[in-house]
């Protein structure tokens, strides 16, 4: 008796198609579980097993086989628990082996036949549409996440019995299907933040909103209290609003980690503030069985390093190529795997231990302990960062008053960006920071004026050749948001002073 039932296996955050096959034959009462399976996947057995023994279902003293194809790849997960007892179930003829055309399991089974919450479901969606199949059927838990993909029928199922039963009578139902972009419009009708709640620092929300509309890396430095934090919370209420791929693309990997909450998918772009203890490996991803770190919960959105400076080095070095290739690559003895990781840099950090430097009046740091804290993110990694802009401690007088709000420098950005998608269609680019040294000299001209400027700037601050790139590509963010075709000295006079916050 043999019965075959497809699956999906993840591999980093894609999915791809598993066959499981199950051959009951004569011989001695054994189960045996092939193709390359993972410790939590070999546990399927005895979850298996139970599972069917406590739905009031008698499996026979027999020998019976599990394959998982392709057999090169290393299968993991507890979603394998479903498809193997209905490819069971299937060869014993409890189950019709019509009734499992076109159709792909996954699910997790509980001792008494419960069918639980699997993580992946959304990618594994996505890999089943793409190979024709029509149906998935998953936990009913799961349903939302595969229900915003099109062409493919997503059906709910709470335990065997249930299972069984739709399978042979042929009643599985259907999840309604989820319009992607009306549950967009519903996820930015209200803000929880906004930078009217700032009082003072509209410096540092003018150089947050060159940030955003360009999509540059930020530094915030000043003493405690000053509002570096709440800054960076607020950058989400002015952020583009994410397009239906992009959407997808970002909650596939909250799905593969299990992070999607509240029956929703990730509706808005990811804000993520890891603390400062944080390892290498969370950060950047890893481990034995690699799983997406911090950058790539970020893809798309912020990674915000609150106290910069008391991250460990070595974890803030590691942050330097995967900010130049926007993704992270881990590589194992079974291969590599590479995580997505485009996205906006921004940290915050005290000038000094204490807080206060420059302010020789509070601050009672030696200059080398300022150099000393300072230089945790000095060189290879400040280089990086396009716009450092300072906060400073405010007034009384900054209390009253309304400052720039949130819709202001949101419809302002929206514009900038605008202008940037319209220059780039037709390219894998779509912000000024991305631009290569090709798209720098056709829409970064200078002036012999500018350029002598540009130089002068270069040889006084001592920049480096990426340091001189991004001025220019800062300057051209700055003329967008102004609505000007070229850059002006204006615009140059600004990006260049963005480079040399306490240096």
């Amino acid at each position: 008796m043999f019965s075959r039932v497809f699956s999906g296996g993840i591999s980093g955050i894609d999915a791809h198609m598993v066959c499981v096959e199950a051959d009951i034959s004569g011989g001695l009462p054994q189960f045996h579980m092939v193709g390359l399976p993972s410790s939590e996947v070999k546990e399927a057995r005895e979850r298996v097993f139970r599972a069917l023994s406590n739905t009031g279902i008698d499996i026979p003293p027999r020998k019976i086989t599990v394959n998982l194809s392709p057999a090169g790849i290393r299968k993991q997960g507890s979603g394998f628990d479903m498809p193997i007892a209905v490819a069971i179930l299937s060869a014993l003829g409890i189950i019709r082996a019509d009734s499992l055309e076109n159709k792909v399991f996954a699910g997790e089974l509980s001792l008494d036949g419960h069918i639980n919450k699997v993580n992946g479901i959304l990618p594994i969606a996505l890999a089943a549409r793409q190979e024709g199949f029509r149906t998935l059927v998953v936990p009913r838990e799961n349903v939302f996440e595969g229900a915003v993909i099109e062409d493919l029928r997503i059906s709910g199922v709470s335990d065997l019995k249930e299972l069984i039963r739709a399978l042979n009578e042929d009643t599985l139902s259907a999840s309604e299907y989820i319009s992607l972009e009306q549950e967009l419009k519903k996820a930015y009708e209200q803000e929880k933040m906004d930078y009217r709640d700032i009082k003072g620092q509209e410096s540092a929300k003018r150089a947050t909103q060159v940030a955003v509309a360009g999509f540059h890396n930020l530094l915030y430095i000043g003493p405690p209290g000053s509002g570096k934090s709440m800054l960076a919370r607020c950058i989400p209420t002015i952020l583009s609003r994410m397009d239906r791929e992009e959407c997808l693309e970002i909650s596939k990997i909250y799905s593969v980690m299990g992070l999607l909450e509240n029956q929703s998918l990730m509706l808005r772009r990811p804000f993520r503030s890891p603390h400062h203890s944080i390892t290498a490996s969370a950060l950047i991803g890893g481990m034995g069985n690699p799983r997406p770190g911090e950058i790539t919960l970020a893809h798309k959105g912020v990674l915000f390093l609150d106290e910069a400076a008391e991250f460990k080095k070595d974890v803030i070095e590691m942050l330097r190529q995967p900010m130049e290739e926007k993704q992270a690559v881990i590589s194992r003895l079974s291969g590599n795997i590479v995580f997505p990781a485009d996205f906006m840099l921004v940290m915050a950090m005290n000038p000094c231990r204490c807080g206060f430097y420059p302010d020789r009046q509070m601050c009672r740091c030696t200059q080398s302990e300022v150099d000393r804290y300072f230089g945790k993110i000095r060189g290879p990694v400040l280089d990086r960062i396009d716009i450092c802009t300072a906060t400073f401690r405010l007034d009384t007088s900054d209390f009253s008053g309304e400052g720039t709000d949130s819709a202001q420098m949101r419809e302002q950005v929206r514009k900038a960006q605008k202008v940037q998608y319209e220059r780039f269609r037709g390219t894998d680019i779509r912000f000024n920071s991305q631009m290569r040294q090709r798209e720098i000299e056709q829409y970064c001209v200078l002036g012999d004026r500018d350029k002598e400027l540009l130089d002068k700037a270069y040889r006084r601050y001592h920049l480096t050749a990426r340091g001189y790139y991004k001025v220019l590509k800062v300057a051209r963010t700055i003329a967008d948001l102004e609505g000007c075709d070229s850059i002006s000295k204006k615009h140059l006079t600004e990006a260049i002073s963005y480079r040399n916050t306490y240096e």
